[in-house]
């Protein structure tokens, strides 16, 4: 446990030592429009068939009514009225009725009136999510910064919740032979396992609660221009990275602690370096060409969150072809 303590604690203080003179401006995409919408329900995102939801002109989100009301153990009825499509949800303690066209609904028996009105597309009938949220009684708020709607919990499971299988420690113990200190955890014992898991499996907790990973390419006038870094979106600090290379060697992130961006909703995006000048100077890895993300094969996450702390958690790099 010594041993890899001290050898992580002098990579951090070198990585440090590498901050640039010029700090970078918050990253400019951290809201892009062109996301799709996505509905999370218990910290899980719903996966749905065809009609997809998505945000309308007023910003209201807009959800295929009988999909996201039968999961949250609602009765959906229809029924035509005078040459117009009435809607019904029930639930043991909640009631709504809705017209299709209007923007008007009853609420246990409380007329509300939405910004959106009711719309068939697809050949589905789509209301706003509040409508919905506020009629069957569940609590749901806006995440503005990953197009996500959160529906109820928002405290992600860890990989024990959701019963991934184990897999052997052998697959990616050939990558630590010139550093095996570095496959033990956070007290010294070294993993005994795997478990893999992929980006459609995020939010987890990983050590902190990671709800997305994707690559971010500083554009700007700093002495960051053009460089590119695996962004991590949480709301506690990260573990650490293990860049497993095509090299067959392993690559040790810590969050660059100089790059890292606030939100304002309280979340943080920490940025974990691809190519570090850490790798000949402490390690004596001296590549040809600067190490890019293609030369990746997994990512592992450093004494990340299972039941006993003794399991690797890595994926498949995602942006290998990229």
């Amino acid at each position: 446990m010594q041993t890899k303590f001290i050898k992580k604690t002098i990579l951090a203080v070198l990585a440090s030592s590498f901050i640039l003179s010029s700090i970078p401006q918050a990253p400019a995409n951290a809201a892009s429009s062109a996301k799709q919408v996505e509905v999370l329900l218990n910290a899980r995102k719903m996966t749905f068939p065809d009609a997809k939801p998505f945000q309308d002109e007023n910003s209201a989100v807009m959800v295929p009514i009988r999909f996201v009301s039968e999961k949250l153990g609602a009765k959906v009825g229809y029924e035509r009225v005078d040459g117009k499509q009435n809607i019904t949800l029930k639930t043991d303690k909640h009631s709504v009725t809705m017209t299709v066209g209007s923007s008007t609904a009853t609420v246990d028996g409380t007329s509300k009136t939405y910004d959106s009105k009711i719309i068939v597309k697809q050949q589905r009938t789509y209301v706003p999510l509040r409508l919905v949220s506020e009629g069957l009684g569940q609590e749901v708020s806006w995440d503005q910064i990953s197009k996500w709607v959160w529906i109820g919990s928002k405290v992600p499971p860890t990989v024990d919740d959701l019963g991934f299988s184990k897999g052997n420690i052998n697959l990616i113990k050939p990558f630590f032979s010139k550093k095996p200190s570095l496959l033990d955890n956070l007290y010294g014992v070294q993993y005994k396992d795997t478990v893999k898991i992929n980006l459609s499996n995020l939010p987890l907790q990983l050590s902190g609660y990671v709800y997305s990973m994707d690559l971010y390419t500083f554009h700007d006038n700093s002495a960051y221009n053009g460089r590119t870094y695996i962004r991590v979106r949480t709301t506690r600090s990260a573990p650490s990275l293990y860049l497993l290379t095509n090299k067959g060697d392993v690559r040790y992130r810590f969050e660059r602690e100089d790059l890292r961006y606030k939100n304002n909703d309280g979340t943080s995006y920490l940025f974990y370096a691809i190519y570090s000048e850490t790798d000949g100077l402490i390690e004596n890895i001296h590549d040809k060409s600067p190490l890019t993300i293609s030369d990746i094969k997994y990512i592992g996450f450093d004494s990340a969150s299972s039941k006993d702390g003794l399991s690797f958690i890595y994926m498949d790099n995602p942006w290998r072809n990229h």
